[in-house]
């Protein structure tokens, strides 16, 4: 078959059904040597996502990843309600970021090979029966479970990330993914407060069981919403998942970009394990206040969209400097004025470097290689994603040792990222 006419017949095509559309998005390759699948210009650039769909995204995206870290805050109260002893309860987020990760490297690089709003769909499936699972929850071990449940279908997410970078002009990618992730972050920094604020009121079971409502609604929308994508990859399921390791091996931007932004979370997840302690113990602070300061601090997270539009002019290099210092002097400013507000004001410069380094490492990732972007971004965000759990495990011991050795701490983490930037060629 002539190559062109292939690509003609393979690209987006929207399907009229009861007076509505439906719109079919096809990923498809011609051929080309030492690949399973080959590039032609991107598959779906004849889509343009619409405000509105970007901000559903979004919306989702944060829904999404907030029944997460709900469990966060409650451990102690969970645990003690379910008669799990102090060291096990310390175990339920640690079972949530194991199921996450495996689902990365398990099932979301399954979007470059099937159908990609189906593996959604069936990832939301997943994360309302977990939901449910842990509000009915009668035994310590059926929260556990369910929690590593919640982790496994939390790639949701990432899966919202990659349709929207595929459903989005190449031009304004960088502007679509970091509104994407904006809400994903969002959703990270508000399920603590709102945790809280709920379980303090309500309970913690009517927590999870309300969030399972919120996702059941979600796949609602999206099944009608979202269009389709048919990834056309003609590998088997071992040598799919086997790609990943030949990836981050061969593309060295996969490499530096995932390193940077592990100790760039590293130190974003000691930071905010560490501070409800001290807005605790330093600052007398009662529930409701740690909530609000929680709240200040996710207003970082709305530089996401600005980083995007940077990224998108060219000048992502710079901008991801700028994000890779506010991380270093966020740590300095909280160990330097003994102030709660201007501890609040770390927590902004903090959050809105991180967001700012994310969103463009991001953006890059998924454009290097189209045809393996769910793949790609599977790495990344497994690479990352263990450093934030690092810099979870190394929290409370830093914290102990004192507030000083806990500033200087993250303020590493946050050098290295910069060593690292300076290492790097990509842009």
């Amino acid at each position: 078959m002539n190559v062109a006419k292939h690509v003609h017949q393979q690209a987006g095509r929207i399907e009229g059904s009861h007076g509505s559309q439906v719109a079919v998005l096809r990923t498809d390759d011609v051929t080309a040597s030492q690949t399973e699948a080959v590039r032609h210009p991107h598959p779906l650039s004849v889509h343009h996502i619409s405000p509105g769909m970007t901000f559903l995204l979004a919306a989702c995206c944060g829904l999404i990843a907030a029944g997460s870290y709900f469990a966060q805050p409650l451990s102690t109260l969970i645990g003690r309600d379910l008669n799990l002893p102090p060291t096990v309860a310390g175990l339920i987020v640690t079972v949530s970021q194991l199921g996450y990760v495996l689902g990365l490297l398990l099932l979301a690089p399954l979007g470059d090979l099937v159908e990609n709003r189906r593996l959604l769909l069936c990832m939301l499936g997943g994360s309302l029966l977990s939901l449910i699972v842990a509000a009915m929850a009668p035994i310590g071990a059926a929260f556990l479970s369910a929690c590593f449940g919640i982790g496994v279908s939390s790639i949701a997410v990432q899966l919202l990330v990659t349709l929207a970078s595929f459903m989005s002009d190449p031009k304004r990618r960088g502007h679509v993914v970091g509104n994407v992730t904006s809400g994903m972050l969002m959703g990270v920094l508000l399920a603590w407060p709102l945790a809280s604020f709920v379980s303090s009121r309500f309970g913690w079971r009517m927590l999870f069981g309300a969030d399972a409502a919120i996702i059941a609604a979600v796949g609602a929308a999206l099944s009608r919403l979202l269009p389709q994508r048919f990834p056309t990859h003609r590998i088997s399921y071992a040598n799919l998942v086997g790609s990943l390791w030949s990836s981050f091996r061969r593309l060295p931007e996969l490499r530096g970009r995932a390193a940077t932004q592990a100790l760039l979370f590293g130190s974003f997840s000691l930071f905010w394990t560490a501070v409800p302690m001290e807005l605790r113990g330093h600052y007398g602070l009662k529930p409701d206040g740690i909530a609000l300061f929680g709240l200040v601090g996710g207003i970082g997270a709305l530089v996401a969209p600005v980083a995007g539009r940077l990224a998108d002019r060219g000048i992502g290099r710079v901008t991801s400097l700028v994000g890779v210092v506010a991380v270093v002097l966020a740590f300095i400013l909280a160990v330097s004025f003994d102030r709660v507000w201007v501890l609040g004001l770390a927590a902004i410069k903090l959050n809105a470097g991180v967001q700012i380094n994310h969103v463009i490492s991001q953006r890059a990732i998924l454009s290097i290689e189209p045809h393996s972007a769910s793949r790609l971004n599977s790495v990344y965000i497994a690479v990352f994603f263990l450093g934030g759990a690092a810099g979870s495990a190394m929290s409370v011991p830093v914290f102990l040792a004192g507030w000083l050795p806990f500033g200087l701490t993250g303020a590493a983490l946050g050098m290295g990222a910069l060593w690292l930037w300076a290492a790097s060629t990509h842009g």
